[in-house]
């Protein structure tokens, strides 16, 4: 048996079933119906979220770089690498608070061993006439969690404290930032897997899938916000979005076959999405009156605990379920910041990790102070136009600029066949589409938006939004010209598009047949050979046996007998 592509398929699994997983999906499904979503999404992740997962396994395993590094390809795009990690950091600030409601939910169920908890009791909260159509449940959270710093302190300071022990937390756990994290996930993927079977087959209820798919909800395919929901979501739930693949490509899948990782990674995240969605409905319902905030998935739990007066033990499940899941969400997407922290910041690299942990914990105890509007914005507005503006460059960048040809001959090398086409026909195609959905998703935003007498929030995020990746990612650029060694700003522009001279794989005799392989594929000529990229081990070209291989004194000795 292949151990290591299993130990690499099991990191895949684990992925799968992240937050986007038992998050994000059931909560889209909530709002735009189950089948409905689920359709779409399945429908981007195999015209969208393909493609660009062959694109960075490749690019990720080729160059054995970081998010920021394999731009040695195409120096002048350098900016979009750090707006890959600026996703990333965004993304873990709302993960982190949702991981930090988990817990702190968990607790409360704990202590109180009742539902519904004592807090949330009648005569303890007080209906503000602002929350007076809201459901109960979210009344509770914004009498409690959610109340201002001024009314409700203690709550604040229950949600920070474990905000800002959360991401203290991170930095030890990426001390050895490869070899513990592929353990955590290899321990976690499949415990949220059981989980997930256990609970439903327990409290889960078909009679409450007969609302999965309502019939007005088939109608919201005429509305750009399912079809942007599904693109972007297919992009996070990827791994694309954040840079992880790549970085991935040595931590993970180093020897990994880059097409078929691709298809398992896509195949999984697909069946986790649907099976997630389903074991939402199933366990905690939904009905007309469904919640679609950014914490729907709590909300709805614990509805469903209160009115089928489910035994502590469940909920208490549900929400340990969610803390696991949100966790093996941190680490992705923190993953590509340490790395790209380990790679450039020399012997230093962990002190950096911890700064960058305290000032992450002060800007999440800054959106908790912006309740769920600060992060809905955040989730549903700001990160999926970075994500578009990011992935959008990046096929330009590797399609147009740095040529589609040759990043071709790059699968092939890796892989050792030919690549069909319709793989390349998917690059051409995703920019494209995702940008069409964007556009369509942005008009709908600043001409549909009827509600003149409130202050256009949505339209001032995705000016801000864009303002910042443009002037990331023009700084960059011009940072990347004038490091270029021409004399004249033309020849510095024109050497700026052009991979540099430390592009391609680490490994010298790896780079050497990469080379070689170019050099006969301009000249016309075809190679005899296809070798794939493997990680060298010792005495492989000496002849001899390496002290660390136990198998070949073995070999050696039945050869002798």
């Amino acid at each position: 048996m292949n151990w290591e592509a299993i130990r690499a398929h099991l990191c895949t699994l684990a992925v799968a079933v992240s937050f986007n997983s038992t998050w994000r999906v059931p909560r889209e499904a909530y709002r735009y119906g189950g089948v409905s979503y689920l359709l779409a999404f399945s429908i981007a992740m195999v015209l969208f979220a393909l493609p660009a997962t062959l694109m960075q396994l490749t690019i990720g395993q080729l160059s054995q770089q970081d998010v920021v590094g394999v731009w040695r390809a195409v120096p002048f795009f350098k900016g979009v690498g750090y707006i890959r990690l600026l996703i990333s950091y965004i993304a873990s600030l709302y993960s982190i608070i949702y991981v930090a409601f988990s817990i702190l939910i968990y607790l409360l169920f704990t202590a109180n061993r009742s539902i519904p908890i004592w807090e949330c009791t009648e005569p303890n909260i007080v209906i503000s006439e602002e929350d007076k159509y809201e459901s109960s449940e979210i009344t509770c959270l914004n009498s409690t969690f959610l109340a201002p710093l001024a009314e409700q302190p203690e709550y604040y300071l229950a949600l920070s404290m474990l905000t800002i022990v959360l991401w203290i937390i991170f930095p030890f756990i990426f001390y050895n930032p490869i070899k513990l994290m592929k353990r955590i996930l290899y321990a976690l993927g499949p415990l949220v897997l059981i989980l997930m079977v256990v609970i439903a087959s327990c409290i889960g209820s078909r009679s409450n899938l007969a609302m999965f798919q309502r019939q007005h909800d088939w109608l919201h395919y005429l509305e750009s916000k399912i079809w942007h929901s599904a693109v972007i979501q297919a992009v996070l739930s990827s791994q694309t979005a954040g840079g992880f693949l790549i970085s991935s490509g040595t931590a993970i899948y180093s020897n990994a076959d880059v097409q078929r990782t691709s298809w398992f990674m896509v195949a999984a995240n697909v069946v986790c999405s649907w099976v997630g969605a389903v074991f939402w409905f199933s366990v905690a319902g939904g009905g007309e009156d469904r919640d679609e905030t950014a914490l729907a998935v709590l909300v709805q739990m614990y509805r469903a605990a209160e009115y089928h007066s489910f035994h502590i033990i469940w909920p208490i499940l549900v929400y340990a379920l969610l803390f696991f899941s949100g966790i093996i969400s941190m680490l992705v997407q923190l993953f590509p910041l340490y790395d790209n922290c380990r790679r450039v910041g020399g012997q230093g690299w962990r002190l950096i990790s911890f700064t960058g942990s305290f000032f992450g914990a002060a800007a999440a105890l800054g959106v908790l102070v912006g309740g769920l509007p600060a992060l809905s914005v955040l989730e549903d507005t700001a990160v999926p136009l970075l994500i578009c503006i990011a992935t959008v460059l990046e096929f330009l960048a590797f399609i147009f600029i740095y040529g589609w040809k040759l990043l071709v001959e790059d699968v092939e090398f890796l892989t050792g066949r030919a690549l069909a086409k319709p793989w390349v026909f998917g690059w051409f195609a995703t920019p494209v589409g995702m940008l069409a959905v964007t556009v369509w998703w942005l008009v709908t935003i600043f001409l549909g938006d009827e509600q003149w007498t409130e202050a256009p929030w949505d339209a001032i995020t995705i000016l801000a939004t864009a303002s910042v990746a443009a002037t990331v990612f023009f700084a960059l650029a011009a940072a990347s010209v004038a490091k270029q060694v021409q004399f004249d700003l033309l020849g510095k522009i024109k050497s700026s598009f052009k991979p540099s001279r430390h592009w391609g794989p680490r490994d010298p005799i790896t780079y050497y047949y990469w080379m070689a392989r170019r050099q006969q594929s301009q000249t016309g000529a075809r190679d005899t050979f296809t070798p794939t990229y493997t990680r060298r081990q010792l005495g492989q070209f000496t002849g001899g046996p390496s002290i660390f291989d136990i198998s070949q004194p073995k070999k050696n000795l039945e050869e002798n007998n």
